[in-house]
């Protein structure tokens, strides 16, 4: 960045400063600013409403620049947590005389050069000729190395002799023998991992309990953060924040450290998934939020397409997809606008349908969707039609005239209710299906 676009940078930040210094004054305001999406003046001018929308939707990232004092990420982000083994699949290799150290590490840390897959390791091909092939620690050749290492004064896993890191290993051997009496949490120590730019788990410490695990077939264990990558701490930051001002999140976050309150869990999820007659195929995801049931059915063998109108969501979904490794769709337009692709085996409106409820322009948009519309199954959740949200709305169908709604306008022609509700919420959840 040169010194004419350093010097722009700068006198944006203080005029939005400056700016939200005055709102901050007005606490009724800036609390009405928070939530504006909650505004009634929205309801009452439709156009005023679209043309908030439409600015929004272009200068969202504002949000990110006003210096918000009531926002501490240290209040969302936690450092010990238990992890899915399957999410550790580097390691670092950093003397164990400098782990003392590992958080004040220079902030451009990456370690590329020093980074190896777990399983090329010399401590994972340790134990996995030992526990899988049964051969004896001292005739597997990679246990010189180690003796090499210990020869030199160096410590290996906390141990400073060859006697040392004999017992040491065969106290992993009995771990191995009774993982069926061990209290993971109690009688394994926390793996010390870090986390990288691309938001990937390395560990910096305790390899070999890692690469037990993973010959054991574990699925999680307790591991404590102590290094993240400044690019990871700004993502997450950022996206905490923006989450800080908008609320609650409608759904659960697929990277564990990324931490925020939230009354949804894995259980639509897992309902749907019961309910499921097929293993793979297309999947599309109307208003996908963040993309999590993108996440979890891919996981499942599903080529998924998620809609999102909100560039601001589509921002995270796609830098969330790229952190998971994930191959999802993205589609940052209106559902109406859908003309690509209109054929699914499987669609989730899962809390969306009865916003096009409200007027009557977006009703009749979406009768001439589902008409559209070629699939097999839809997994269909209804609002509630008593919320204040839909006192005004053009149309206003309880559950079960809502199912029927959309089989008179679809190709389906069948339905079961496969739940009453989920997540303490009283919005039950339907299977629509030819």
């Amino acid at each position: 960045m040169n010194d004419k676009q350093n010097f722009i940078s700068k006198m944006k930040g203080k005029t939005i400063r400056v700016f939200w210094y005055f709102f901050t004054k007005v606490p009724k305001l800036k609390t009405t600013l928070f939530r504006f999406y909650a505004w009634r003046i929205f309801e009452i001018v439709p156009y005023f409403k679209k043309l908030i929308y439409k600015f929004y939707d272009k200068f969202w990232y504002i949000e990110l620049l006003i210096d918000n004092k009531d926002f501490d990420p240290s209040n969302y982000q936690i450092d010990k947590y238990s992890l899915e083994i399957s999410r550790i699949k580097f390691a670092i290799h950093i003397r164990q005389t400098s782990l003392k150290h590992l958080s004040n590490i220079d902030s451009n840390w990456d370690f590329s050069e020093n980074l190896t897959n777990i399983k090329d390791t010399n401590e994972y091909i340790l134990l996995e000729n030992h526990f899988l092939k049964k051969l004896r620690w001292k005739d597997i050749d990679v246990y010189s190395d180690f003796v090499k290492v210990l020869s030199t004064n160096k410590k290996v896993s906390g141990c400073s002799n060859e006697v040392e890191f004999l017992k040491y290993l065969d106290s992993l051997d009995e771990i191995f023998q009774n993982f069926d009496r061990i209290d993971i949490n109690k009688d394994i120590a926390k793996i010390k991992v870090g986390i990288d730019r691309n938001g990937r788990f390395l560990v910096f410490d305790g390899l070999f309990i890692v690469s037990l695990l993973k010959l054991s077939d574990f699925k999680t264990a307790p591991v404590e953060v102590i290094n993240r990558h400044p690019l990871w701490i700004k993502f997450s930051s950022d996206f905490l924040k923006f989450q800080s001002v908008h609320g609650e999140l409608y759904q659960p976050l697929i990277h564990p450290d990324l931490s925020f309150e939230s009354s949804y869990t894995d259980q639509r999820f897992l309902i749907i998934q019961e309910n499921l007659a097929i293993n793979n195929g297309t999947l599309l995801d109307i208003g996908a939020n963040l993309a999590y049931f993108c996440h979890k059915f891919e996981d499942l063998g599903f080529n998924c397409y998620a809609v999102e109108i909100r560039p601001s969501n589509v921002h995270y979904m796609k830098k969330l997809r790229d952190i998971e490794g994930k191959k999802f769709k993205i589609i940052n337009k209106s559902i109406f606008d859908l003309k690509e692709k209109l054929d699914f085996d499987i669609v989730l409106a899962l809390n969306i349908f009865h916003h096009f409820l409200r007027e009557k322009e977006l009703y009749q948009n979406l009768i001439a969707f589902l008409g559209r519309l070629k699939l097999k199954t839809m997994y269909f959740q209804p609002h509630d039609p008593s919320e204040n949200i839909m006192r005004n709305a053009y149309v206003n169908y309880d559950n079960e005239q809502f199912v029927r709604f959309i089989i008179k306008n679809s190709c389906l022609n069948k339905f079961e209710l496969i739940n009453k509700q989920s997540d303490g919420r009283s919005r039950p959840i339907y299977k629509i299906f030819k």
